[in-house]
């Protein structure tokens, strides 16, 4: 399983799908979920009112992005009451977002949940939980996620630079509690701005 950090944010991935959440009960949409309906022309906030999303608890909608984003689709994930949401209750979801990933044959992922002190939740740590989770599934042997599919897995993190370095600890330490587990190779950017998608392997 490759994870491919970036300096970017979420928008600006190549990559199949961005997974992102949002609340029941906050209102307007806040983080990825709000900058993604920002660019879709508050297309997201309209399917609130008409009542098509909810953001009731591991409610599963895919949209096409229509190239206002770099990834091609949008997997939104609801995820409950703001109140309960915390390092388990993404661990729980891992599951969840690894079998819809696996039905839909996606392999590169651009995750973005939320995280903030208002959540009890911060950008390193949710990194490293979401890791972990989809590491715990793998281990559950009735599930059909096969070793070839997982190694060509790719997670993308892309939260801004000034999120990079606490992303890059969160993974790190996925790595180093998984390593007899699952194989993971992390690439983050090269000093060669003239081509943003190239990486180096750490």
């Amino acid at each position: 399983m490759d994870v491919i950090l970036s300096i970017e944010k979420v928008d600006a991935q190549e990559c199949d799908v961005l997974v992102t959440g949002f609340f029941k009960d906050e209102r307007p949409l806040r983080g990825a979920t709000g900058w993604i309906d920002w660019r879709l022309n508050g297309m997201l906030s309209q399917f609130l009112i008409e009542k098509k999303l909810t953001g009731d608890w591991k409610e599963t909608t895919l949209i096409p992005s229509q190239g206002r984003i770099a990834p091609r689709m949008i997997l939104l994930l609801g995820l409950g009451e703001m109140n309960k949401y915390s390092y388990l209750r993404l661990r729980e979801l891992s599951l969840h977002l690894l079998e819809t990933l696996k039905k839909l044959d996606i392999l590169r992922v651009c995750l973005s949940l939320p995280y903030e002190e208002s959540y009890n939740v911060d950008c390193g740590k949710l990194t490293e939980v979401l890791i972990e989770g989809i590491a715990d599934c793998l281990d559950l042997r009735q599930y059909p996620f096969d070793e070839k599919w997982i190694k060509n897995l790719r997670l993308y993190f892309a939260e801004g630079e000034e999120h990079f370095s606490e992303i890059l600890l969160g993974v790190q330490t996925a790595q180093s509690i998984l390593e007899e587990r699952i194989q993971i190779r992390i690439f983050v950017p090269s000093e060669d701005t003239s081509h943003p998608s190239s990486g180096i392997k750490i």
